[in-house]
């Protein structure tokens, strides 16, 4: 442990704040580095992407007096669409905003930790680390461009040459990065096919704290006993399939299966559309809306099966509610097509992968875990026990503090 304090600054515009819905690896990784003597300061946008509002900065300063890290806000436009002009001016305004407090800042920190994406933001950051020998860890949340060629309704091969420049933008700051820590594998893999000269290249889980989870899994929600749930928490939109999943309880509940319901927790702007096709099948789908975190927990513990809705071409792998689903104990059926996933789901034995869209393909493999308690138990205990050994942060997230205090040790030869 290092016993002397470090200016640690933590770049993340689409973080999660304490007293905000979700549970968020920015500001958990801040309050470990502060607790552990380092002087940390997270920086995020004044505006919250998941629910398309601007944060009160009064109560954000309030909340602060309680942290031992410092949180500053930095002022963007604001949008209503996850894909739009508005989003890219709103992105460019944060930027340009971020550079001028770098540019301000009095104290400059001796290591960088900064999220990707936003890209400008995190190109911005990993020239001034450049510019003055800072080392810098780029944390890989998401890969950009290519996590929106679902939403562009076009052919992949144009979608792919009008995104090219975009990648290219994207392999120059993957190039910046001292570090490199990422969600998966996959991820991380991506970084390293442009850019082979980082000192390291870490995949870390998004994962969950198990201890806090567990703190909340035995709070009582109603569900009727009868009641057979598959759930499914996150954004609804584009690059999640819900629409076979509402088709495959709708063919079961034709078949004369009544209880079995699927659970959506979250919100986005594909929610109209699904509603819709759901009241058009007259299928059994409850939209619970954006939950607290510690409030979808046991939710989550009272459902059955996990539902890991991903639609064809999108890019997500190891995404932050698999470490959700794993740490309730649930079978998941898994639709994404990640190769890294799709092997943990087989060689772990945690559930089935079945192909986005085949409706009927997935209502077989809910009856079939419907109709044998003892598979599910078996899915779910090799679940958790997964949970446990990769994702819980308490453990897998040293390697990321490790990689922040060794960086800064490098800093100080470097000064030197």
């Amino acid at each position: 442990m290092f016993l002397n304090k470090r200016e640690i600054l933590l770049v993340a515009p689409f973080t999660i704040l304490p007293g905000e819905k979700g549970f968020n690896r920015f500001t958990y990784i801040a309050e470990k580095l502060s607790s552990k003597g380092h002087k940390v300061t997270l920086l995020t946008s004044n505006f919250k992407h998941s629910d398309k509002n601007f944060r009160d900065k009064a109560i954000i300063e309030k909340i602060g007096r309680s942290l031992k890290y410092k949180i500053v806000m930095i002022e963007e436009l604001g949008y209503k669409k996850n894909i739009g002009i508005e989003r890219i001016q709103s992105h460019k305004h944060f930027s340009k905003q971020l550079a001028l407090y770098l540019k301000n800042s009095k104290q400059k920190p001796e290591v960088i930790y900064c999220a990707y994406p936003m890209m400008d933001a995190a190109f911005i950051a990993g020239r001034y680390a450049k510019q003055y020998q800072i080392p810098f860890v780029m944390d890989v949340q998401d890969v950009w461009p290519e996590a929106i060629k679902n939403a562009i309704p076009l052919p992949e091969v144009l979608v792919d040459v009008l995104l090219y420049p975009l990648t290219v933008y994207a392999n120059k700051i993957y190039s910046l990065a001292d570090y490199v820590v990422g969600v998966s594998k996959s991820y991380v893999q991506r970084v390293n096919k442009v850019h082979v000269n980082a000192k390291s290249y870490l995949p870390i889980f998004i994962g969950t704290d198990l201890g806090v989870f567990d703190s909340y899994k035995d709070k009582h929600v109603k569900k009727d006993p009868n009641e057979f749930w598959i759930t499914y928490i996150g954004t609804i939109s584009y690059s999640y399939d819900l629409e076979t999943v509402i088709r495959a309880v709708s063919i079961l509940k034709n078949k004369g299966i009544n209880n079995i319901v699927f659970k959506v927790f979250g919100s986005g702007p594909l929610q109209p559309k699904f509603e819709k096709l759901a009241n058009h099948l007259d299928a059994p789908v409850d939209f619970m809306g954006h939950f607290k975190y510690e409030e979808m927990i046991p939710y989550l513990v009272s459902s059955d099966i996990a539902a890991n809705a991903i639609s064809k071409g999108a890019q997500q792998s190891i995404t932050n509610k698999i470490g959700d689903f794993l740490s309730a104990g649930l079978p998941v059926l898994n639709s994404s097509l990640n190769k890294e996933f799709m092997d943990m789901v087989t060689v772990e034995s945690i559930g089935y992968n079945y192909n986005p869209g085949d409706s009927v393909r997935l209502a077989a493999l809910i009856e079939q875990l419907y109709d044998n308690n003892g598979l599910r138990a078996a899915f779910g205990g090799n679940a958790r026990r997964l949970a446990e050994e990769k994702f819980d942060r308490r453990h897998s997230y040293r390697d990321i503090y490790s990689i922040i205090e060794q960086a800064n040790v490098l800093r100080r030869t470097i000064v030197k």
